[in-house]
């Protein structure tokens, strides 16, 4: 392993003190480390322009150690559903919860006191997900020595407070929260962390599964991930060992000093966990936020824990996610300081992954990845070393410009926003994909996108992103999954893998030729082809879609593309004939399609022929169409 983080170092690089500071040689390694003209790091390549795009928000609350929360949480997500960010911010001295409204151009307009809303005492942490399928975000803010607050979005930046009626109950030292569908039965679950022991508050992590009705019932005893009573700071969901279903990582506070060490949590696929203890991702520190992202590019993500000053873990792992080893170090990214939240992307789009990391006590890092290892701290370069007391952060595209904006929070400070201002460069393409959920899903939490492009050396790099809702450290990032790409021109392919959504398998999709420096919405595979969107492949959009031939695969007509390689052709009718009876999105036409057809008999929901119901004309091209 020693040898393989050898070849991956700067050739040239500047020396770095023994904990993982790095030195800047000279202006010329930095000009060829970051592909920018020298008079560009004197600007800075971002700017905090909170205040100049309307948001004015005080954090008063949040205090390290004592009553604290120790930071409370941000979210950079769509609220009203017009296609741009909104910001949601947290710790006010009043307590209300800050809402801004996002006009399309990256300005905000306040709406905190028009959203329905009164006082959420002791914001703590924030995740953004549709828990009811009505197509809109919901928000669960967890609180500090209080009970988790659910909050219905009901349209138009109005929001209801539905925690009791929902089940979602019992007073804790709240920290970070995140949404996924556990037990793939295409409704979002929310897990909690509670910082046990917190002001003698003995409250154990909470896992609330979501019963299909409005309502949750909490499982994290019944299903052992609860955490035991250790004072966890984040849980955060992600496919670890890519089999198809949503892992649980557990971030402990006070490992350094005490047995407490993080957790793996692995699905079993049945809606039960085992926890994996011989997996060496159980490591012992005073771990506050957890990031994941593929910065070795091979496809599989690593794991970032953040620490205090003895170092920040970089798991990686060479057999999928079955076990790991810290190679923070190797790659610099110890940090070394009291560091809290982190999050994993790609700054200046040259299609290798970096990392932003808040600070307690110094300024904040940005470790940018070049050719070889270490990665070099040029936050000041960037404009990113900010000095205040930073907790959680948020990664987005405010402006809808191509390039990643930071939403950032500071103790008894103003959220900042720091803004990506640098003109673009014509070698440094990007591509945003806005994935489309199955069912009560609705914004496709879990999903996985791997993208396989040229690196530019003769062979390939690999892109990893999963759709997550609850980031960082008690925050929520944007549902965009964004990769920068370097002088790539087309995406040669992505494997979208979508998790099983209720009566929807896991389903596999290829998309090849991706157009660049554009957001590319990825349908499910259900729903290709299905012109008006009323969830049946019918002969009268098969209509439709021949009508199509011919026509330029601009987002718009994504859905049209059956086949996947960015283009409406006579292939795509094809595809379409093969694929439209296969109602549960699994690839083949078999049994379970049958069960499907029978369930809805009458209904609309396999009315193949568009004759007003599904009937036993509909059961004959089914069984016609058979492929299993």
């Amino acid at each position: 392993m020693k040898d393989r983080f050898d070849s991956l170092r700067w050739l040239g690089g500047a020396p770095r003190h023994a904990r993982g500071t790095v030195v800047w040689a000279s202006g010329c390694l930095l000009a060829c480390v970051m592909g920018l003209a020298a008079p560009a790091f004197a600007q800075g390549l971002y700017s905090d322009e909170a205040l100049a795009r309307g948001i004015d928000y005080h954090v008063a609350q949040g205090m390290f150690a004592g009553g604290g929360q120790f930071g409370c949480g941000v979210a950079l997500v769509d609220l009203d559903g017009d296609g741009d960010d909104d910001i949601v911010v947290s710790g006010a001295q009043d307590d209300r919860l800050g809402f801004f409204r996002n006009d399309g151009t990256g300005h905000f307009a306040d709406v905190s006191l028009a959203t329905g809303l009164g006082l959420v005492t002791r914001a703590s942490g924030i995740a953004a997900g549709d828990y009811d399928g009505d197509g809109d975000l919901d928000l669960a803010v967890t609180r500090w020595i209080k009970s988790t607050a659910l909050l219905r979005n009901d349209g138009n930046m109005q929001f209801t407070d539905v925690s009791a009626a929902a089940g979602v109950t019992g007073a804790g030292a709240g920290a970070g929260c995140s949404w996924a569908d556990f037990d793939g039965d295409g409704w979002i679950d929310l897990a909690v962390a509670n910082r046990t022991g917190t002001l003698y508050n003995n409250s154990r992590n909470r896992l609330f599964r979501n019963n299909g009705n409005g309502t949750f019932t909490d499982v994290a005893q019944a299903l052992g991930v609860d955490n035991g009573g250790w004072p966890a700071f984040m849980v955060s969901w992600c496919d670890l060992d890519l089999d198809g279903d949503q892992d649980l990582y557990v971030a402990n506070d006070k490992g350094t000093s005490s047995p407490f060490t993080n957790r793996l949590y692995r699905n079993n696929g049945d809606g039960t966990f085992l926890e994996d203890i011989g997996c060496r991702a159980d490591v012992r520190a005073d771990a506050m936020g957890t990031a994941f992202g593929d910065l070795t590019h091979d496809g599989v993500p690593e794991i970032y824990v953040s620490n205090v000053h003895s170092g920040n873990f970089l798991l990686h792992s060479q057999d999928i996610g079955q076990t790991y080893i810290s190679v923070a170090e190797e790659a610099g990214v110890e940090c070394n300081v009291m560091s809290w939240g982190a999050v994993l992307f790609d700054v200046n789009s040259d299609g290798l992954q970096d990392i932003f990391v808040a600070s307690q006590t110094t300024e904040d890092h940005l470790f940018l990845q070049g050719p070889q290892w270490p990665l070099l701290d040029a936050a000041p370069i960037y404009g990113l070393a900010d000095p205040g007391v930073g907790y959680c952060m948020a990664i987005g595209d405010i402006d809808r410009d191509g390039d990643p904006d930071l939403l950032l929070q500071n103790h008894l400070a103003k959220i900042a926003l720091y803004v990506h201002n640098a003109a673009p460069l014509p070698s440094r393409r990007w591509v945003e994909f806005s994935v489309r959920g199955r069912g009560a899903n609705t914004h496709g939490i879990g999903t996985r996108l791997v993208a396989t492009v040229p690196d530019g050396a003769g062979g390939t790099r690999r892109h990893w992103c999963e759709v997550a809702a609850g980031s960082a450290y008690k925050s929520q990032s944007t549902y965009r999954q964004r990769m920068g790409l370097g002088n790539v021109a087309v995406v040669p392919e992505v494997e979208v893998v979508f998790p099983q959504a209720g009566e929807w398998r896991a389903a596999v999709r290829v998309l090849r030729n991706v157009p660049t420096n554009i957001e590319w919405p990825v349908w499910p595979p259900e729903a290709l082809g299905d012109v008006d969107g009323n969830g049946v492949r019918s002969d009268s959009d098969r209509a439709q879609l021949v009508r199509l031939v011919g026509s330029a695969c601009v987002p718009a007509l994504a859905r049209h593309d059956v086949d996947g390689d960015s283009n409406i052709t006579a292939a795509d009718i094809d595809a379409f004939d093969r694929v439209q009876c296969d109602l549960d999105g699994d690839g083949v036409v078999g049994p379970r399609d049958i069960t499907i057809l029978l369930t809805h008999w009458g209904g609309a929901r396999a009315d193949f022929d568009a004759s007003g119901a599904t009937d036993s004309a509909d059961l004959a091209r089914l069984l016609a169409r058979w492929s299993q």
